[in-house]
C-alpha cells in the first residue's frame, strides 16, 4: 500500500465516525491548550524579568575577589568566605590579562577609611576606589556628562549617585538631584591618629572629569581615582608604605569581550582560587529556577494530554469492535499486519493531532489576548508610580517552538495511544474476523 494510499484510507476511516474524533480530540484540545498558556505565561514571565536584569550592571564584566575580602554590590559590601595564600597581585593580573575573551583587567584599590568629600558648604560620602587609567578607556563605561576614558593625577570620576550622598551638614538634609559633581572641585579629608594619640588630616583636591551614567550596579556608587594616589593615601593613613602590586590587591575588574564569554573567564578564575561575582552568575541562577518552574507547569499540562489518551485508546479499541470484519477482509484480500498497524496508528496519531491543532490556535490567541491585558496593566501600575514613560513587554510571550512542539507532541501522544489497539488488530484471524456479527 502506497503513502498516498494509506493517508487516503485514514482520512476516510475518520470522516465515517466524525463526531466520534471530535469528541476525542477534545480531551487532546483542552491539553494542548493548558500547555500552550502555562508556558506561554512562564516564558512571559522569565523574559520580562531578564530584560529588567539588564538594567543591573554590564553582563561583560567580572568582580575578583581574593579569599577573605569582600566584593561591592547595590551600595553594600559582600564578605567572601574563607582565607587562602592566593595572592591578587600584579602578576596575577597580568595571568588575567592573557586569558581568551578577556579584553582589560585592572586591580581595585579600596582607600582606607573612606574619607570625607566636601563641595563649598556640602558633605558626602562614596566609596573611593583606585583603578588603572590605563585600562579604564577599555572598560567603556557610559558617561552622563565628561569623559571617563583616562585620569590624570588627583582626577577622579564620579557614578551616578555618589551627589545623592551629599547634604548640608547645617539642616541635615540630603542635596538631592540638584547637585551637579561634573567639573567640580570636592576636597576630600582624610584622618589618622599619630603616634602620640593627636589626630592628624590630610586634605586633597580631587577634579571631577566625568560623571558615570546610572548602571545598578557598584559604579553608580563609586569615586575612581588613579592606583597610584589611592596607595599614596592608603600609606599615609596606615603610616607605613604599602605595595599591592606585591602583596596583593583585595579586588579586581575584568572586562571580556562578550557575555558568551564570561563564564568560560569566570570558571578560568575561579578555578585558581579567587572569588568571581558577576551578574552572569545570577543570571544563570534565574535561568534555572525558570526552568525547574517550566517543567512544572509543562507536567501539569502533560497530565491533561495523559488523560486525553486513554480517551484515544478507548475509542480505537471500540473502532475495532465494530469494524472486525473489515479488517478480516484487509487480510483476506493481502493486507500485511505491518499496513494493519499503520492504518490504526494513523487515525490516533491524526487525533491526536487534530486536537493539538486546535489546542494551539485557541492556546495561542488566549495568550496574546493575556499578554496585551497584562501589559496595559504593568503600564497603568508603572504609570502611578512615575514611569509611565517606560516600555516593557507583554508578561505572556509564547516562541515559536512552542506552538510546534504542542502539535508533535500532541501527535505523539495519539500514536502512543494507538499502540494497543492497533496491536490488538493485528492479533486478529481473518477467518474469524469475517465470521464476526
Amino acid at each position: 500500500m502506497r503513502f498516498i494510499e494509506l493517508l487516503r484510507l485514514i482520512k476516510n476511516n475518520l470522516l465515517r465516525m466524525k463526531l466520534r474524533v471530535l469528541m476525542t480530540s477534545a480531551g487532546v484540545f483542552i491539553g494542548t491548550t493548558a500547555i500552550i498558556l502555562l508556558l506561554s505565561m512562564g516564558a512571559g514571565l522569565q523574559r520580562f524579568v531578564l530584560e529588567s536584569f539588564g538594567d543591573l550592571g554590564d553582563l561583560t564584566e567580572l568582580q575578583v575577589t581574593a579569599p577573605g575580602g569582600g566584593f561591592f554590590f547595590g551600595g553594600e559590601t559582600i564578605s567572601t568566605p574563607g582565607q587562602s595564600d592566593t595572592v591578587l597581585n600584579d602578576r596575577t593580573i597580568e595571568q588575567f590579562q592573557q586569558l581568551p575573551g578577556v579584553v582589560a583587567v585592572t586591580p581595585l584599590l579600596s582607600l582606607q577609611g573612606g574619607g570625607m568629600l566636601r563641595l563649598n558648604r556640602y558633605t558626602g560620602f562614596a566609596t573611593i576606589q583606585g583603578i588603572d587609567t590605563l585600562a579604564l578607556r577599555d572598560f567603556n563605561y557610559e558617561v552622563e556628562s565628561g569623559t571617563a576614558d583616562s585620569l590624570g593625577p588627583w582626577q577622579i570620576v564620579v557614578g551616578s549617585r555618589v551627589a545623592d550622598n551629599f547634604f548640608d551638614p547645617q539642616t541635615g538634609q540630603p542635596v538631592g538631584n540638584d547637585l551637579n559633581l561634573q567639573g567640580q572641585t570636592l576636597q576630600l579629608s582624610l584622618t589618622r591618629l599619630m603616634a602620640d594619640g593627636q589626630p592628624s588630616e590630610r586634605t586633597v583636591r580631587l577634579r571631577v572629569v566625568g560623571v558615570l551614567a546610572e548602571s545598578g550596579g557598584q559604579q553608580d556608587f563609586s569615586v575612581y581615582m588613579p592606583l597610584q594616589n589611592v596607595q599614596d593615601l592608603n600609606s599615609w593613613a596606615s603610616g607605613r608604605r604599602t605595595n599591592p602590586g606585591r602583596d596583593g590587591y583585595q579586588q579586581a575588574l575584568v572586562k571580556v569581550e562578550s557575555p558568551a564569554q564570561a563564564t568560560a573567564v569566570e570558571q578560568a578564575i575561579t578555578a585558581q582560587g579567587f572569588f568571581v561575582f558577576s551578574l552572569q552568575t545570577i543570571l544563570r541562577s534565574i535561568n534555572t529556577v525558570f526552568l525547574v518552574i517550566q517543567l512544572i507547569v509543562g507536567g501539569i499540562g502533560a497530565l491533561a494530554l495523559l488523560v486525553a489518551a486513554f480517551g484515544i485508546a478507548n475509542t480505537m479499541i471500540m473502532s475495532i469492535y465494530e469494524r472486525t470484519r473489515e479488517i478480516g477482509l484487509m487480510k483476506a484480500v493481502g493486507a500485511t499486519n505491518r499496513e494493519v498497524m499503520l492504518i490504526f496508528l494513523g487515525e490516533a496519531g491524526a487525533i491526536g493531532m487534530v486536537g493539538g491543532i486546535g489546542g494551539v490556535i485557541i492556546g495561542v490567541g488566549l495568550a496574546q489576548i493575556l499578554g496585551v491585558v497584562g501589559r496595559q496593566y504593568l503600564l497603568a501600575q508603572m504609570a502611578q508610580g512615575g514611569v509611565s514613560d517606560q516600555m516593557i513587554s507583554a508578561p505572556v510571550f509564547t516562541p515559536l517552538w512552542l506552538p510546534l512542539f504542542a502539535i508533535a507532541f500532541a501527535t505523539l501522544i495519539g500514536v502512543i495511544s494507538g499502540i494497543y489497539p492497533a496491536l490488538r488488530a493485528i492479533r486478529l484471524d481473518p477467518i474469524a474476523a469475517l465470521r464476526y456479527e
